[in-house]
């Protein structure tokens, strides 16, 4: 036992001393002025003639496009989603969503390369997983890859949201981001301010009744937690759509990773702190290069999860890997630690018990606490679950059990978690499923 408190000692010592110099000594800030500054939205005004021909001229039209391989150069180096959208030839609006409990959200609007608005169109919101952001819908290697794109060319107003704490959405009102309670959150304020929060502004601008919604992995969970507490919201959601959709997990591949998921959330804290994870993921990628940082995030994904991305093509790797992953808090991550570990799609744990630690060593802990699921049998709004069935975090027969609204699922043959983004043919095994599911 001394020999493992040791470990764990020098293992929080190594992670945690260049987080705490990351955090006090202000180093992001630091970092952040040899970052290429972050472009114009199309519906941002420029200061300047100069600027605004920037801006006009940064869109260019889908005929003009280059070559794909220029494409994916275009992509890699982009800067952020004004960069990714502008080289596909679309525009893109950016908003910002004030939730509730004080967090500002950048959400982006997706437009033909016209910049046109749509009229009384059907909104689709579409919401990102765990650890990413509103980039994420936007990586496939083409066009045909990219959903989004394809909803916009089809007359949908569509939407992509964020979460607080990622790449677009570090401020609030009272709280910096350095300070460690801007960073106390987990599943429950996502369910509760961040989705709800964000179909109402949704709403409210495109005057609009109802929405339909597609949430990628964690995205799912986020509003199916969110739809089970709030039931106007089942009436301001018209469809969901779960691609990939993460509710109660099978639990993690490795028996390292394993035992973390077993000790949520004290060892995490104690390894990552309670502020980021993640926070300075574009300084290793840098560091990295390319090649060693696609090999790790390879190695990461099969350690971690056992996907072996066999259906996802190099190419595909090399545009989507840069700009896959985004901060979070590390109770985000600890809270889905405890729905592994309670194999219930349950609101996060505070400790229970008042924290005491003589409860925790009787054993006696679960007779005085239990926290509650979230109550998804409540649940009203139709359903479309789209997953890969070699996909350990999904555990399609528990989700299902949990749910009584009206469901259809499409399970698919050797589909692994990033498949139903990625994959070398899902522009044929998803995308049409889902376009058609709209239409209905």
């Amino acid at each position: 036992m001394n020999l493992l408190i040791i470990f764990l000692n020098l293992v929080s010592a190594v992670v945690q001393l260049p987080l705490l110099i990351f955090h006090k000594l202000g180093v992001e800030e630091y970092l952040s002025y040899f970052q290429t500054p972050s472009n114009r939205p199309d519906n941002i005004s420029a200061v300047s003639q100069e600027n605004k021909t920037k801006i006009s001229t940064s869109a260019k039209p889908l005929h003009e496009v280059a070559t794909t391989h220029c494409l994916h150069q275009k992509i890699i180096k982009a800067n952020d989603i004004v960069d990714i959208v502008h080289a596909h030839g679309y525009k893109v609006h950016e908003h910002i969503v004030q939730t509730k409990d004080g967090y500002l959200l950048s959400i982006h609007r997706i437009l033909k390369s016209s910049g046109d608005k749509p009229q009384n169109s059907r909104v689709v919101y579409l919401h990102h997983g765990l650890l990413t952001n509103s980039e994420l819908f936007l990586l496939g290697e083409n066009k045909e890859k990219c959903l989004p794109f394809l909803l916009v060319d089809q007359g949908y107003d569509v939407w992509l949201g964020n979460n607080r704490g990622n790449k677009y959405s570090r401020k609030h009102l009272f709280l910096s981001s350095t300070d460690e309670k801007f960073w106390n959150y987990s599943l429950d304020e996502f369910a509760m301010f961040d989705i709800p929060n964000t179909v109402d502004y949704i709403l409210r601008n495109t005057q609009q009744d109802s929405l339909s919604y597609i949430g990628f992995s964690q995205g799912s969970a986020q509003c199916l937690a969110a739809l089970s507490l709030n039931h106007d919201l089942n009436k301001k959601i018209n469809k969901f759509i779960g691609l990939s959709p993460a509710m109660i997990p099978q639990g993690l591949n490795n028996p390292i990773a394993s035992f973390l998921v077993t000790s949520a959330p004290g060892l995490l804290y104690r390894i990552f702190g309670k502020r980021a994870i993640l926070p300075s993921v574009v300084f290793w990628q840098k560091l990295m290069g390319p090649v060693l940082y696609e090999k790790v995030v390879d190695k990461s994904l099969v350690f971690l999860f056992n996907w072996k991305s066999g259906n996802i093509k190099t190419s595909q790797k090399k545009v989507g890997y840069p700009h896959m992953f985004s901060p979070s808090s590390v109770k985000s991550v600890a809270h889905w630690f405890q729905i592994i570990d309670s194999k219930r799609f349950q609101m996060f744990d505070e400790g229970g018990a008042s924290g005491s630690r003589l409860v925790y060593l009787s054993g006696t802990s679960g007779k005085t606490n239990r926290v509650a699921s979230f109550p998804t049998q409540t649940i009203t709004t139709p359903c479309l679950f789209v997953y890969g069935k070699s996909d350990m975090l999904i555990d399609i027969e528990r989700t299902l059990d949990n749910l009584s609204c009206d469901i259809q699922t499409i399970g698919i043959d050797g589909y692994e978690h990033m498949d139903t983004l990625w994959a070398d043919q899902v522009e044929k095994k998803v995308f049409p499923v889902v376009l058609q599911y709209l239409k209905q």
